[in-house]
C-alpha cells in the first residue's frame, strides 16, 4: 500500500517519468548551522519552473554538492529519488562532482513501482556500481531486487533522506564534516504538493556517526535485517543524531522524551510559564499510539500541544494518521484539549500538505529550558520496518526559526 499512494502522489504532483526537464542554474553558497524550508505555494508564475521559495530545500542540496571540491568524498541516501524540475539537476550536480573528482557513493531504496529506476540507471551509467570504486551507486534489495522485499538494515525499507560532505568550500572558506538532513524525497511533488525542511550542520562527532550508519547501510543488505539496530550519538551537544529501525518491545524514543517534560517551571527572569509542544506529521499510527497518550496526560498537565498533520483526501482508502490516534488526540483532559490542524488545501489544481516529521519543545525538559527541534526523515509509525534518521538541535535560535516556520505553516493548513 505504502508504494500504491506514493505512486499515486507523484502522479497527482505532475511528474513524468522518463521526462528530463530543462537545466536550471543553481548559484550561490549554500547555508551552515541554519534550516531550510520550501514553500510548495509559491507559484513562480511560469509552467514547469518552480520558484526559489519551493525549490529551496533541493537548491540546498545543489549547492552542497557543488561546494565539495576534487578529491572529497559525497555519501548520499535517498529514498525516492526521481526526474523533476529540481530533482534531475540533483542528480547533474552529483555527476558533475563524481567528473571533477569527488567519489560519490550514493545509497537509495528499491522502489517496487519503478520509481527510483530511471536516476538509478542515470547514476550507475557514470559513477558504477562497484563498491571497491571511489565512486558508486546501490540500492537496499541483494542481490536480486525481483526475489527481495526489505529495507537496507530494517524489515520493509529504506526510508532515511541525508547526504554527508567531507568537506566543501563556501566563500573560500573549506569547512569540514557537513550533515545534511531532510524530510524531503526528491520529485516534483516534494517541489509543487508538500511542505519539508532540511537542516545543514557541521559537527565532526555527528558527522562520523552518520558515516557509521551509511556503511551500516551498505553492508545490511548482505545480512539477515536487523529490526533492533538503533543507536544515538552522545548527550550534551548541539546536535544529537538517532539511527532506525528500532524493536517495537524496547522503549518508544518519543515516549521517552516526553516523559522527562515538566509543563510547569520558571525561567531565567523567574517567571513561571508553560511548556510548549509542537508537532508537524506526515503519518502517524496505531503503532506508536503511547506517544499519543502522552501527548494526552501533558496537555492535561497544562502543557501547550499543538500538532498539524497530513490529511489524506477524501475518499482515501487508508490514512497517514489513522482513527486510532485521531480519537486519542481529541481526548480532554482536566478541560484541556490538544489543537490539532489537519493539513491538505489547494492551490490552484493541486493539493498541498506538509510532509515534515518535525517535533519542538520549548520548556523544561531532562532538568534544562532549552529549547529543541527534532528533526529528519522518521514518522511516528512502526518502529521495526524502516531504516530511518533524526537529529535533535538545541538552542533558542534555530527552536526560534522553526518557531516562525511553524506558524505560517499552520496557517496555511487551517485556510
Amino acid at each position: 500500500m505504502r508504494r500504491i499512494v506514493l505512486a499515486l502522489c507523484l502522479l497527482a504532483g505532475g511528474l513524468l517519468i522518463g521526462t528530463r526537464p530543462a537545466s536550471a542554474d543553481v548559484t550561490g553558497p549554500p547555508v551552515l548551522n541554519a534550516p531550510v524550508f520550501n514553500d510548495p505555494t509559491a507559484d513562480s508564475g511560469v509552467a514547469g519552473v518552480p520558484s526559489e521559495r519551493q525549490s529551496a530545500v533541493m537548491d540546498q542540496l545543489i549547492r552542497l554538492i557543488k561546494a565539495v571540491p576534487a578529491g572529497g568524498e559525497i555519501r548520499f541516501v535517498m529514498h525516492e529519488f526521481a526526474p523533476g524540475h529540481r530533482s534531475s539537476e540533483v542528480a547533474d550536480a552529483l555527476i558533475a562532482a563524481h567528473g571533477r573528482g569527488v567519489q560519490v557513493k550514493v545509497i537509495l531504496d528499491s522502489l517496487e513501482n519503478g520509481v527510483n529506476d530511471a536516476v538509478t540507471t542515470t547514476l550507475r551509467a557514470a559513477l558504477g556500481s562497484s563498491e571497491s570504486a571511489g565512486s558508486w551507486v546501490i540500492r537496499c534489495e541483494y542481490p536480486d531486487e525481483s526475489a527481495v522485499d526489505r529495507g537496507c538494515i530494517a524489515r520493509n525499507y529504506m526510508h532515511s533522506k541525508f547526504a554527508l560532505f567531507s568537506s566543501i568550500v563556501v566563500n573560500g572558506t573549506s569547512q569540514a564534516n557537513v550533515v545534511f538532513q531532510t524530510s524531503s524525497n526528491l520529485s516534483d511533488w516534494y517541489l509543487y504538493n508538500s511542505f519539508n525542511d532540511a537542516y545543514t550542520f557541521t559537527d565532526a562527532t555527528v558527522y562520523n556517526a552518520y558515516r557509521t550508519y551509511f556503511a551500516d547501510l551498505q553492508s545490511g543488505r548482505r545480512k539477515a535485517v536487523n529490526p533492533g539496530y538503533y543507536w544515538t550519538t552522545p548527550t550534551g551537544t548541539t546536535n544529537r543524531a538517532t539511527f532506525m529501525p528500532r524493536l517495537v518491545t524496547d522503549p518508544d524514543p518519543i515516549v521517552s522524551i516526553l516523559k522527562l517534560i515538566e509543563c510547569s517551571y520558571r525561567d531565567t527572569d523567574g517567571v513561571t510559564r508553560q511548556t510548549d509542544i509542537r508537532m508537524a506529521l506526515t503519518a502517524f499510527n496505531k503503532n506508536r499510539v503511547a506517544i499519543a497518550n502522552e501527548l494526552v496526560r501533558l496537555r492535561g498537565e497544562n502543557c501547550w500541544i499543538d500538532i498539524v498533520y497530513y490529511e489524506n483526501a477524501t475518499g482515501a482508502t487508508s490514512k497517514n494518521v489513522d482513527d486510532t490516534i485521531r480519537q486519542t488526540l481529541a481526548k480532554t483532559v482536566n478541560g484541556r484539549t490538544i489543537q490539532v490542524t489537519p493539513c491538505r488545501f489547494r492551490v490552484g489544481t493541486r493539493d498541498v500538505v506538509t510532509h515534515n516529521k518535525v517535533m519542538m519543545i520549548d520548556g523544561f525538559y531532562d532538568d534544562d529550558i532549552t529549547p529543541r527541534v527534532y528533526t529528519g526523515s522518521a514518522n511516528f509509525t512502526y518502529m521495526e520496518n524502516s531504516d530511518d534518521s533524526f537529529v535533535r538541535i538545541s538552542g533558542r535560535g534555530i527552536h526560534s526559526q522553526y518557531l516562525s516556520w511553524f506558524y505560517g505553516l499552520r496557517s496555511a493548513c487551517q485556510t
